[in-house]
This record gives C-alpha cells, sequence and structure tokens, in this order.
C-alpha cells in the first residue's frame, strides 16, 4: 500500500470526512487463507501469467471497423511497459488478475499528470473491503481498509475495477464462498493424510500373548516391554527375539489408500470451479485443451480487462469517436510448431500477419520494417472483381490489336496505365 499514500491522503485531505450522502454499499467478504492452498494457487497462477502475456492496443473503431491504431498512446505505454515505479506491465497485471480471482474483484487507481492531463501512472488497490459511497457535490468514491485496517478514499471516476462472478453484488464480484467449502474438504483430507502417514510410520505390527485371561496391567506391561526389545533391536542390527508366549504379526499400512480417491475428486472440484484444467496447471496440455481454455478462460479476461481500463481512461467523447483497448496476445503460442507453419502458409498472401507476427510465432526476435502487412497483387475487393476483369479483357484486346499492327504494345498497355 506504501507507493499509494501520498496520492490517497491528497484525496483525502480534498474530501475531508462527513462528506458521504446517500446510497452506499460494500464488497463481498474474501478468505485470503485461500491462496495458501497449493492447488488453488497453482491454478491462479496459471490464470494469471498466461493472462499477463497479453498486451494492450489502443485503436479507432468505425462502422465495427478498425480504422486507426495509435502507437504512441499513454495507457498503451502504461499497460505495455511500465504502469508505476515499482512494477513491471507483466508484474501488474499478473498481479491485477490475481487478485480478481482470490476476492472476485481487483481494483487500481489511475494516477492523473496535472500538467498535461493524461495518465502518469497505474497503481493496484490492495484492500481488505471497500464500499462506494455518494458524495456531496456529486460523484462516488471508493472508501476501502488497507491490510493495515486504515480507511482510504479515491475517486471512484479514477478506479479501475475488474470483477468475476458479477450477479447479484451491486458494487463487486460475488466472492469464491463455493470454492472455501471445497477447500476446507480438501484441508481436512490432507489433515487426515497426514495421521494416516504419521500412523503408518509409527505401527510396524500386532503383538498376540498367548497367556489366556491377562489382567489388565498385564497386556499394558508386556507392551511396553516388547516395544523396548523391538526399538533396541531395530538400533542393535535388525534381529528382534520373542518367547513361546509371543505371536508377532507385521503390518503393513499405506498411507493413501483411504484417502487417495478422495482427495482426487476433491481437487477435481477446484479445477472445475476455477474453469482451468489440471493439464494446464501442470502445462502437460494438448493443442486443442490449450486452444479451448485460452478461448474460453483467458480470451473473456483480456476483453473484461481492456473495457474496464477505457471506461476509465477514456472521455465519453473519446469513446463516441470510437477510441476503443483490445488485448491481444500469444493465443497460438500454445498450438504446435506445425500449425504455426500452417497458419503462416495459409495467410501470407493475404496479408493477416505482419512479418514480425509470422516471426514471434516461430520464436524468432522482430526486425526493423516488419510491422508492415505485405498481400499478394493476384487478390482484388470483391466489390472490383468484375471492374478489374473489364479491365484485363480491354488489356488483352489491346494487346492483340497493338501486335498486328506490328508494334510492341506490352509497354503500353492497359496494366500500365492502371
Amino acid at each position: 500500500m506504501g507507493i499509494l499514500t501520498d496520492f490517497i491522503k491528497g484525496i483525502k485531505t480534498k474530501w475531508g470526512s462527513g462528506l458521504y450522502i446517500g446510497w452506499n454499499d460494500r464488497s463481498t467478504p474474501w478468505d485470503k487463507d485461500a491462496w495458501e492452498h497449493d492447488i488453488f494457487r497453482g491454478v491462479v497462477d496459471a490464470i494469471a501469467t498466461h493472462a499477463a502475456k497479453g498486451r494492450f492496443k489502443h485503436v479507432v473503431v468505425k462502422d465495427g471497423k478498425t480504422i486507426k491504431t495509435i502507437y504512441q498512446s499513454k495507457i498503451m505505454k502504461l499497460l505495455n511497459e511500465k504502469p508505476n515505479p515499482v512494477m513491471t506491465a507483466y508484474d501488474f497485471k499478473y498481479r491485477f488478475i490475481s487478485q480478481m480471482e482470490i476476492k472476485t474483484t481487483a481494483v487500481a487507481y489511475i494516477e492523473w499528470d496535472e500538467g498535461t492531463g493524461d495518465a502518469s501512472g497505474i497503481y493496484p488497490v490492495d484492500y481488505q473491503a471497500y464500499e462506494i459511497r455518494k458524495v456531496q457535490g456529486g460523484g462516488y468514491a471508493l472508501v476501502f481498509d488497507d491490510y493495515e485496517g486504515i480507511e482510504r478514499i479515491l475517486p471512484l471516476e479514477s478506479c479501475i475495477i475488474l470483477r468475476k462472478y458479477y450477479a447479484n453484488n451491486s458494487v463487486s464480484g460475488d466472492g469464491n464462498q463455493p470454492l472455501y467449502r471445497i477447500l476446507d474438504m480438501s484441508k481436512a483430507s490432507d489433515e487426515g493424510f497426514i495421521d494416516a502417514l504419521n500412523r503408518s510410520n509409527k505401527i510396524r505390527g500386532m503383538v498376540k500373548k498367548k497367556n489366556a485371561m491377562l489382567k489388565l496391567e498385564d497386556v499394558s506391561t508386556g507392551q511396553r516391554d516388547f516395544i523396548e526389545r523391538f526399538n533396541s533391536a531395530a538400533k542393535d542390527g535388525g534381529i528382534l527375539e520373542i518367547d513361546g508366549l509371543e505371536d508377532f504379526t507385521p503390518l503393513k499400512m499405506e498411507a493413501y489408500s483411504a484417502n487417495a480417491a478422495q482427495m482426487k475428486e476433491i481437487s477435481n472440484r477446484i479445477y472445475t470451479y476455477m474453469r482451468t484444467p489440471e493439464e494446464i496447471v501442470q502445462s502437460k496440455y494438448s493443442e486443442h485443451v490449450g486452444l479451448a481454455w485460452y478461448e474460453s478462460v483467458i480470451e473473456p479476461i483480456w476483453d473484461a480487462f481492456a473495457q474496464a481500463v477505457a471506461a476509465v481512461y477514456f472521455t465519453k467523447h473519446e469513446l463516441e469517436c470510437g477510441n476503443r483497448l483490445i488485448v491481444a496476445g500469444g493465443v497460438l503460442m500454445g498450438t504446435s510448431y506445425q500449425t504455426r507453419i500452417n497458419i503462416i502458409a495459409n495467410t501470407k498472401e493475404i496479408g493477416v500477419l505482419t512479418t514480425n507476427e509470422q516471426r514471434e510465432l516461430l520464436g524468432y526476435d522482430p526486425v526493423e520494417g516488419g510491422d508492415d502487412r505485405q498481400i499478394s497483387l493476384n487478390y482484388v475487393k470483391a466489390i472490383n472483381q468484375d471492374l478489374y476483369q473489364k479491365y484485363k479483357a480491354l488489356d488483352q484486346k489491346y494487346k492483340e490489336e497493338e501486335n498486328d499492327d506490328g508494334t510492341d504494345g506490352e509497354n503500353e498497355s492497359l496494366d500500365k496505365e492502371i
């Protein structure tokens, strides 16, 4: 939280206290202990790692078509290079998406340059809980408690909010309560496994006394005597001597025998809840599994992330003029090398990919001048194909007439004029 303190203090001084009126609502509680569960952390790490590879682009859209890409966009540079003094772009995106998965709501604050009015930094907000309150004079405030329990205040119009499971709560995602029940079951199963493991390491066998009708205290005394002889034998050569009144039966206890199926089922429920297969977490996924997961999990995060940032960064007028943010990344990097080669071969003549995008798919560094799209001249727009064929027919006729006159009509063909 320290890096935000100066900015937040300034905002709080500006608004003061007791300026809240009307409507307010509070975020859904979350359990920070969930992050300490190995499978849950592994799944969140897989999602955040892949989603953080996405790169933001600032484009201008008109009539549903991209007509311009703004390469010098300030917000694009912040999100793709260095959003604040202590984070790389990857760090910020990883943390922001992880917070969404853990809390079902992630919040970040955009700092504005007072001179230019443009964004100068983006900072993740680490909160325990927050409320959105209406402020006297207009606007809304995001009031939150940090990890030290101190109340902080931010203007809502400068806050990027990314939600998950957003169905019932008006200001935040609905929380991971169903997951917490599964994690409690997993924790109980783990504790049972540890207990079984301890018992399997301690219980070596069963001793049966052939004496009939022994007193209880005699049984206990005999048990302690046998344990002492058993431990002594383990230290001094491993040979245990028993008398004719004792019958020792070794026991082999498997720690996993009672809990393995149950633990597997619980783990599968965690993967299902997070919509991420075990193969993804362990990086053993096939091409089809990887592409399906990207399409169903990663791409929706990219779309929501881009819209959340655009809603805060752009003014209403800029949005009406078609300014948008999109996120694109290495979706095809999960495919086989042969698939990537096939994609390049089938799209190279129609300019779908730039030279550098093709090189990226093959794992090569970008080259200078490789960001321009190149297309084959053998293709024309569908609406111009009749015109193209008409001129080709006239051109052929022109060449034939010139050749009949004994002249070389190739250099003066309609191709050249066109």
